[in-house]
């Protein structure tokens, strides 16, 4: 296996001055502060939030000696004296105080560049729009099954660099990136990169060019080698882009077709022809996950392990028998009286609940959506909810705007509106009973009811469990 290009003793950071933008709640700016200032770093964070406001973050770093500069009169300040600064992936590079300090010729890295330089582990990189959390974490999953040592973070977890602190070169670090975290990589060179799909989001970072939010995404491949691997969906239209930024080798996968040296699927099985032969790798019958569009994502994580010389097969389907999905990613939550419960909370764009419906072409789901609306009209999910699904709950601000998409596409379809998720889960078992489906993929961010997409999902499981109780008492 590779080790990376950089070593901790060749990126030495021994008395510079590192100035981290962005003290957020997933702890990014955190474990920067707290793995460079072990190695000696003069840390600078800066973030537009008060004190107050990150009291908690604040708290959990009053044992290191570093300044903070807090709220929005403080932030950015002092940038161009910098020797090296690290953005937060929610903080956009082209905001003037990071262009000053660009033009003044500071480096300015994401915290996985600054990981990458900082270990010799070898890296397995996950990226795209769809699919990332379940491809990285299925990974890791069957690493674990095979018993080899790895850690699984990035974009999910653990952030990259506090698990790169600590690996070595024995080790495998299994990472989810975003675009915001490539934006700003220089030599981050993953030993296996996989791009899993690509979907419009984010677009108001890219002013709305699908063409900038590709670019982003490709420069996970742009620094390999044919030493490295690239693995790509080649029923995405995206895979030709993919292919054409990175000289690494490529590994397809495909759902629809064989794949010469790919990894594919049949009428019963995964076949693989990495290594020239053609093998089964696994059984289809014992996935879990719905959709054609979670059977590539199960493709792309064998094939990465399977790329990384690992017998896969050997422990394939006893994983993927138990896999139940990534929590708020069409998880699998419970069956009620035969009644299926699945919770996409991630669901936050009309594309998702396409997709999230494709995956119940046999069993219509009752669909609950709604919150706060990221897009101006409701058109075309009205027809997809129209085409794919068996009734629908509507909740939050959005609630009426997509009622009145799904009646225009179909006067007949049952529409509820609930005042509330736990409202709509009682209805939603009231409606699929005996023996349906109730699907939450709520095309909409959670900011109008919850904290965010992960406790409206938590909201939603705790909805079922109460249901179960009551359905067990009566």
């Amino acid at each position: 296996m590779m080790a990376s290009a950089e070593s901790s003793s060749m990126f030495d950071v021994y008395n510079k001055r590192v100035h981290i933008i962005g003290l957020g709640a997933k702890g990014t700016g955190r474990a920067c502060a707290r793995v460079l200032s072990a190695r000696g770093a003069r840390i600078t964070i800066s973030d537009e939030k008060s004190s107050q406001e990150l009291s908690a973050e604040v708290a959990r770093l009053t044992d290191l000696p570093i300044t903070l500069l807090l709220g929005p009169d403080a932030a950015y300040r002092d940038l161009e004296q910098a020797d090296l600064i690290i953005p937060s992936p929610g903080v956009p590079l082209a905001i003037p105080p990071i262009q000053r300090a660009r033009a003044a010729g500071v480096p300015i890295f994401s915290e996985i560049e600054v990981a990458y330089r900082l270990t010799a582990a070898p890296i397995v990189a996950v990226t795209g729009t769809k699919g990332k959390t379940t491809t990285t974490t299925l990974i890791g999953l069957l690493l674990d099954a095979l018993g080899r040592r790895h850690q699984v973070g990035g974009n999910i977890g653990l952030p990259l660099i506090e698990m790169a602190a600590g690996a070595t070169a024995d080790d495998l670090l299994v990472a989810e990136v975003s675009s915001f975290q490539l934006e700003a990589i220089d030599a981050f060179r993953p030993r296996v990169a996989v791009f899993t799909n690509l979907y419009p989001d984010h677009l108001d970072r890219y002013d709305f060019s699908m063409e900038s939010y590709l670019a982003a995404k490709l420069n996970l491949f742009a620094r390999q080698t044919s030493d490295d691997i690239a693995i790509v969906n080649c029923d995405r239209p995206e895979s030709e882009r993919v292919i054409a930024a990175t000289r690494a080798r490529i590994i397809a996968v495909s759902t629809e077709q064989r794949v010469p040296g790919g990894v594919y699927t049949t009428a019963e099985t995964v076949t693989s022809e990495i290594g020239g032969t053609a093998h089964t790798l696994a059984r289809i019958a014992p996935v879990r996950l719905r959709g054609r569009h979670n059977l590539a994502n199960v493709l792309q994580a064998l094939a990465a392990v399977e790329a990384l010389g690992l017998p896969v097969a050997a422990v394939a389907d006893t994983v993927l028998s138990t896999f139940r999905g990534v929590p708020n990613r069409l998880e699998e939550v419970d069956t009620v009286d035969g009644v299926a419960f699945y919770n996409d909370s991630q669901g936050t764009t009309p594309i998702a609940v396409r997709m999230a419906l494709q995956a119940f072409a046999e069993t219509p789901p009752v669909l609950i959506a709604g919150g706060r609306a990221k897009v101006s009209d409701f058109d075309e999910l009205g027809r997809d909810i129209a085409s794919g699904a068996r009734a629908l709950i509507v909740i939050g601000e959005a609630a009426e705007a997509i009622a009145t998409a799904t009646r225009a596409a179909s006067p007949t379809l049952p529409i509820h509106h609930a005042a509330s998720l736990q409202d709509a889960v009682q209805l939603g078992f009231t409606l699929a009973h005996p023996s349906g489906v109730v699907l939450l993929s709520p095309a909409c961010a959670s900011f109008d009811m919850f904290r965010n997409m992960e406790h409206r999902g938590q909201v939603f499981r705790d909805a079922i469990a109460d249901l179960r109780r009551t359905v067990r008492n009566a």
